[in-house]
């Protein structure tokens, strides 16, 4: 059986999240428009924290449909792909420009790692089924949209 509780903090955290990205939209002022970097940043923030909420709350049906090796394993199939997805279009849209920022190579650095990690991790998890693999993979899943949240407030008014 599977200790539900990390789970459920990891998806608490995403919604928390995706909620941040609600208010900031919430907080704008009407009549003004988003920047590319701003829809950037606030699509980054919500793909992020919702793949990783699926991620947290698919784990207990997985488990108990498929039994706790094979339940981790497809999970982690599922996750592979859906952040391979994620960080691939994000890298391109970076690569791109798509954004209309260039943005610090430290930056691009540090969630570029960040990404790779989790996609090995997710991989490890496939392969393996090992469940505190999982864990940590979905645990840099949410450094995507923490990290992101953290670029923008230190960005506040620069």
């Amino acid at each position: 059986m599977v200790d539900e509780s990390c789970f459920l903090a990891v998806a608490g955290i995403a919604m928390s999240c995706a909620g941040f990205a609600g208010l900031m939209n919430t907080l704008r002022r009407r009549g003004e428009t988003w920047a590319p970097m701003e829809l950037y940043q606030l699509r980054i923030i919500v793909a992020y924290a919702i793949t990783t909420l699926f991620g947290s709350l698919s784990i207990v049906p997985f488990v108990e449909l498929f039994g706790q090796r094979e339940g981790v394993q497809s999970l982690g199939l599922v996750m592979l792909i859906g952040s391979s997805g994620l960080g691939l279009g994000n890298m391109i849209s970076d690569i791109r420009l798509g954004h209309g920022t260039v943005l610090p190579t430290r930056v691009r650095a540090i969630f570029a790692t960040i990404t790779i990690l989790g996609l090995v991790l997710f991989l490890g998890t496939a392969v393996s089924g090992a469940l505190a693999l999982y864990q940590v993979a979905l645990i840099l899943m949410l450094a995507m949209p923490a990290g992101t949240f953290v670029y923008v407030v230190v960005r506040i008014e620069r």
